[in-house]
């Protein structure tokens, strides 16, 4: 029973340090656990390094929604659309009355009842007379008359009784096309000059304008100088009227003042322009708020940009940092919704696209600012679309990795459910295989202690006790030798190993030992990292297993070679019996032996080339030899070296 008692110490599990038997805790088991130094940080520290790299990750769209949309509203790569979005809000406005500025007009009406054009400079004299009757405070003729004509007198009377101004427009030679002499003498000059964009829509006018080393004003902005003498005049600037109040501007027939029907309530107290929509005469342009994009009469437009500048009603364009700051605050606030709500944040994307025009809209509005919509809010959703984009691969990606973590942990179930089988399977085979020695000593035992036995008896009852307790402890410091192996770990015992003089050794003491023909053919300079008299235990397990099965009169085979970049292979080739191919992955276990194995053994010996080849990194295989018996090998990772030569013993 002592004996028993032993070897069941001898294979129980090492406890862990400080414990002890019985499962009363020991010091150390009774310290209080281990605060790790990252643990407090998560409540204080770490929730502000959470925090930082939150507003981070917000910040980095934000300033890219920033840069994107300055750089497209600098560019002016949208401006033809942008131009259209603004021109879309300037008709969808509520239309605001005219109340400075009115217009009369020679329409097809006048020149039926007047005569046809151009008319006499008298007659153009008693509508201007007409005009002022009629309550004007100021008229702007947008007419061009620069030729010297009969009337010329009277029509500058006429012009010289209230504030006037004529227009003025540019000749073929890079000059000015001013009013006649007398005519100009009774009225400033300004200029009739329209800016039309690329669309052809008139949606500017320069203040002022330069040909020929002469600077004219703008005809709207000499008109409104008429009523306000105090307005200043922008020099070099670009104007752009709102056109809020351009569809309501008053148009009178220049026929209902000359007939001497008058129109004092429409005029009195406006600033009139003067000009022509008959067709064939006078010029006709598109203005934002024209109805369907059909040309207006000039004069109509000049009066309407009047209106614009008598009543505030200029746009001013954003700054494109403007521009870029919108976009960057709306990136922003659509970063934050889309984080704190996550459901909702497919729809961030559209919401940053679809904002800026409500927005773009009530700037122009209300404050008479030109937003670049647009620009706004194509950066606003490049941006929130390749976040949401970066959000999706992050979620796919830690899916992913989620599904991989899932399946490690699956395999590392299945390999702890594995080693559980297979350790209480070891247990079973362990106490299986004490058993017999076990019992054979107590057997042996009764039988010395019960019987009267001859001295010659006693002496071979005792020999065979000590054969069977020879055996037990080979048995018992085999298993342990597996046991330690699991406690050690490669990297803190590896050295490097010159397997091949370590083989050659042993191969010579093995053969010399036995008397039997050990064949060796090893190259020279083969290093491996790991435990010399580790691997001297698997070539004496190899070597001696091959003894052990093949006939006395037959030799054995060791090679050792490189068997391919990085590895070295250690062969052991027998002509023994050989193993079944469906036997050759089993008597690599514990306690397993061939079922043709008619010589003693453990069960113990390839087990141990199995598991100390696994060690070091390598792995055992057992095959059919060509010609018959068996070929072991052991593959093991190469140490760096030279290597290559070839040695036979």
């Amino acid at each position: 029973m002592q004996l028993n008692i032993s070897v069941c110490s001898l294979m129980s599990r090492p406890r862990a340090r400080g414990s002890r038997p019985g499962g009363a805790p020991g010091r150390a088991a009774q310290n209080p656990p281990v605060a790790f130094p990252g643990a407090a940080a998560k409540g204080g520290r770490g929730k502000t390094r959470g925090e930082a790299g939150g507003w981070t990750r917000l910040a980095l769209p934000a300033l890219a929604g920033f840069a994107l949309a300055t750089g497209v509203a600098a560019s002016g790569l949208l401006g033809p659309a942008e131009l259209l979005v603004r021109d879309a809000v300037l008709r969808a406005a509520p239309i605001r009355p005219a109340t400075r500025v009115a217009a009369v007009l020679v329409d097809e009406e006048a020149i039926r009842r007047a005569g046809p054009w151009p008319w006499p400079r008298a007659r153009l004299a008693l509508l201007v007379d007409a005009v002022r009757a009629a309550g004007a405070r100021g008229v702007a003729v947008d007419l061009l008359l620069p030729d010297a004509r009969e009337g010329d007198e009277e029509l500058a009377a006429a012009l010289s009784r209230g504030p006037s101004v004529l227009a003025a427009a540019g000749d073929d030679r890079g000059g000015w096309l001013l009013p006649a002499p007398l005519l100009g003498a009774a009225a400033g000059a300004a200029h009739v000059v329209f800016d039309l964009d690329r669309d052809g829509v008139v949606r500017r006018v320069h203040a002022t304008r330069e040909l020929g080393g002469r600077s004219l004003t703008a005809l709207p902005v000499a008109a409104a100088r008429l009523l306000d003498e105090g307005l200043p005049v922008p020099v070099g600037r670009v104007l752009r009227p709102g056109f809020r109040a351009g569809r309501s501007v008053r148009a009178v027939g220049a026929s209902e003042l000359l007939g001497g029907a008058g129109a004092p309530g429409v005029l009195r107290g406006r600033l009139v322009v003067v000009g022509a929509s008959a067709a064939g005469i006078g010029d006709r342009v598109v203005s934002p708020v024209s109805s369907g994009g059909s040309p207006q009469p000039g004069a109509l437009v000049q009066a309407a940009t009047a209106e614009a500048i008598l009543t505030g009603d200029l746009l001013r364009p954003a700054a494109p940092l403007s521009a870029g700051g919108i976009a960057g605050l709306l990136v922003l606030v659509g970063e934050a919704l889309r984080r704190r709500l996550r459901k909702a944040g497919a729809l961030a994307p559209a919401a940053v696209v679809l904002l800026p025009l409500p927005l773009a809209a009530a700037a122009l509005l209300l404050a008479r600012v030109e937003l670049p919509a647009l620009a706004i809010g194509l950066a606003a959703l490049v941006v929130a679309t390749g976040s949401a984009l970066g959000e999706g691969r992050r979620l796919r990606r830690a899916t992913t990795d989620a599904a991989a973590r899932v399946r490690e942990l699956e395999a590392l179930s299945a390999r702890l459910d594995e080693a559980r089988r297979a350790d209480a399977e070891a247990r079973r085979v362990v106490a299986h295989e004490l058993r017999t020695p076990l019992t054979s000593v107590r057997g042996l035992a009764q039988l010395l202690s019960g019987f009267d036995l001859s001295d010659a008896e006693r002496k071979r009852v005792a020999g065979m006790v000590v054969e069977e307790a020879s055996r037990l402890s080979e048995m018992v410091e085999a298993l342990l030798d597996l046991e330690r192996l699991k406690l050690r770990e490669l990297r803190s015992v590896a050295v490097p190993v010159d397997l091949s003089r370590l083989v050659a050794g042993r191969v010579s003491v093995l053969g010399e030992g036995s008397g039997r023909d050990v064949r060796a053919s090893l190259a020279d300079g083969l290093l491996v990292l790991g435990d010399a008299a580790l691997l001297s235990r698997v070539v004496d397990n190899l070597v001696g297993n091959a003894l052990k099965f093949a006939p006395a009169s037959e030799p054995v085979d060791v090679t050792l070679r490189r068997s391919a970049p990085g590895r070295v292979e250690l062969a052991v080739r027998d002509r023994g019996p050989g193993v079944p191919a469906v036997e050759r992955r089993e008597v690599f276990r514990r306690f397993s032996r061939g079922s043709g194995a008619a010589v003693p053994g453990l069960g113990l010996g390839l087990a141990l080339v199995a598991e100390v080849a696994a060690w070091h990194g390598g792995a055992a295989a057992c095959e059919e030899a060509e010609g018959g018996g068996s070929l072991f090998t052991v593959t093991l990772p190469a140490a760096e070296g030279p290597g290559g030569g070839e040695r036979s013993a």
